[in-house]
């Protein structure tokens, strides 16, 4: 009963602390809080959209699946004792087989005295081959080796080998929007009233622009790409927002400069612009409105909380 009750703390000891192992590590290297509901609702929406996940985050599930179930098994598998019972062969004794064969021919030597030891020698062989049974019953009572087993195995994942390109048969205007910096943006939005944020890489769409307004207004862009590739990262943003938040509504707007689809936008919903002109334009008819006396801070916690989201974004 002991043993029992031993196990079972034993085991819910183990337990707490993987779990705590693993909250720690997919806090820390994937911003994946294991214990929310929404974290895992939000992956299952990234792998029901195709949306492209770290394969470490899978390495690392796995890992830490199979060693907690393995150490749980080392902990409370039965350990079972052997104890080894030695044999005696108290009645087949080679002594006493040695010292009656030569009393039988005592008594029948007389009447053959001569034909005794013609008849003997071929017997003392015998008598030099007993001891073999004794030296089979010790080969059996030594106990094998045991084989020295490791405790927990060490994985070695096969690295995956990543294809070197040749050439970078990138289109010019993609690479533009990738790494070039639109500070005339930020110069636009500032003058009318937002506050800048960092530019996150959403689903694979790296942003130009990302700005904040009050009453939970949020301005999104990007340069050199479809209305529907932007409309498919302010989809993965609204989705985070639903998640996370409750009775809260976070007003997103998107817009594109030098939209590949300016002629037929695929998107109605995203605002096209030709020229950096025309969206300052539209932006100082469209000015933020200042942040009003009563607000107790409400617009420092949003501003912390898409502070939080980027960064959440950022390492998706």
């Amino acid at each position: 009963m002991r043993d029992k009750i031993n196990n079972i703390l034993l085991g819910t000891l183990w337990l707490t602390v993987a779990s705590l192992g693993l909250c720690f590590w997919f806090n820390n290297q994937f911003g994946f809080n294991i214990f929310s509901a929404s974290h895992w609702k939000y992956l299952g929406y990234m792998q029901a959209a195709q949306i492209p996940v770290n394969s470490t985050f899978y390495i690392s599930m796995i890992i830490a699946v199979f060693s907690i179930i393995y150490v749980l098994y080392l902990l409370l598998r039965p350990h079972v004792r052997k104890i080894p019972i030695p044999h005696r062969y108290t009645s087949h004794s080679p002594h006493q087989n040695a010292s009656s064969k030569p009393t039988n021919p005592v008594a029948n030597t007389p009447p053959m005295a001569q034909s005794t030891p013609v008849a003997s020698m071929p017997q003392q062989p015998k008598t030099e081959s007993t001891p073999s049974p004794n030296q089979i019953p010790e080969i059996n009572l030594t106990r094998p080796p045991r084989l020295n087993l490791s405790v927990t195995p060490t994985l070695h994942p096969t690295p995956v080998a990543q294809p070197v390109p040749t050439t970078t048969p990138t289109p010019p205007v993609q690479q533009k929007t990738e790494t070039d910096d639109w500070p005339q943006l930020r110069q636009i939005f500032e003058s009318a009233g937002y506050v800048i944020k960092p530019t996150p890489r959403i689903g694979g769409v790296q942003t130009s622009l990302f700005a904040i307004g009050t009453n939970e207004t949020i301005w999104i862009g990007a340069v050199g790409i479809k209305t529907s590739t932007l409309q498919s990262a302010l989809d993965i943003i609204n989705q985070i927002f639903a998640d996370t938040l409750e009775d809260i509504t976070i007003n997103v707007n998107g817009f594109v400069l030098s939209p590949l689809d300016i002629d037929n936008p695929e998107s109605p919903d995203i605002l096209t612009f030709d020229t950096p002109s025309s969206l300052d334009k539209y932006m100082h008819e469209h000015e933020n409105p200042p942040i009003p006396s009563d607000d107790d801070g409400n617009f420092d916690a949003f501003s912390s909380y898409i502070s939080t989201v980027i960064e959440y974004l950022d390492k998706i």
